[in-house]
Order: C-alpha cells, then sequence, then structure tokens
C-alpha cells in the first residue's frame, strides 16, 4: 500500500495536524463510523475536552480491532457542537497525540445537534491499510 501527501503549491499551508491531500493506491480501505466520547459502561464525560479525548480513544480502539491505527487514517471529519474558538487548542493537542505524521485530510464542522442530547464530539474516519491476501 502507498500512501502519498500531495503539497500543493500556490495555496495556504495546513494550520493544524492535516494534510491537503493524501494518493493511495495498493491497499483497502476501513471504513469508520462516527465515532463519540462515550465510554465503554456508557457514561459520557461532561467536558467537551473530555469526550474529545474518550473519542480519539474509541477511534483508535475501533481501528485496532480493524488492524489499523491513526497512522493509517487518510481522512476524518470532525464534528463538534461548541464554537470550535473555544476548543481549538485542546482539539490541535488532542489530534496532536494521534496523527504524528503523514497528516490525514480533514473537514471540521461545528453542528447544532447530534443524536444524543448530552453528546458533544464526533468523529468519523477512513484508513488505508495494507491489501488483505484472498
Amino acid at each position: 500500500m502507498r500512501k502519498d501527501i500531495i503539497v500543493p503549491e500556490g495555496i495556504y499551508p495546513p494550520t493544524a495536524q492535516f494534510s491537503q491531500a493524501i494518493r493511495v493506491s495498493g491497499g483497502d480501505l476501513v471504513f469508520v463510523s462516527g465515532i463519540i466520547g462515550m465510554r465503554a459502561d456508557g457514561s459520557l464525560p461532561e467536558t467537551t475536552r473530555e469526550q474529545i479525548e474518550v473519542a480519539f480513544e474509541n477511534l483508535t480502539a475501533v481501528l485496532r480491532a480493524a488492524d489499523a491505527s491513526p497512522d493509517d487514517v487518510v481522512k476524518v471529519n470532525v464534528f463538534i457542537g461548541e464554537e470550535f474558538r473555544l476548543l481549538r487548542d485542546d482539539l490541535r493537542e488532542i489530534r496532536a497525540r494521534y496523527f504524528t505524521h503523514d497528516f490525514p485530510v480533514s473537514t471540521l464542522v461545528q453542528v447544532a445537534g447530534f443524536a444524543g442530547p448530552d453528546y458533544r464530539f464526533e468523529i468519523e474516519a477512513i484508513a488505508a491499510v495494507e491489501a488483505r491476501e484472498q
């Protein structure tokens, strides 16, 4: 599997841990549903920062179950329920723990609500992994 980070000239550089584009060839894709910051016992942390941390831990667990890791993620969609400016530094610091190089392409959207009234953050991902032998 090959993952090429595309660094275009003539546009703004990434402002956080993301790439402008990635080309993937010769592998399989793993699609991860929206993951929230709910603990295994069904409880939710009270703060958005804690929900972000738990969501990234949950995402990592799902990726591991698919024989992947955060390093294999090529695309993330991030949904946040509060004004991003209030959490920008927290989100960037947490992302930097999980996405350490060859950053995924990324979309960040502030939303009016989630499937549950106490949810504050959700992340979905696509990972590129080595093709399995048939």
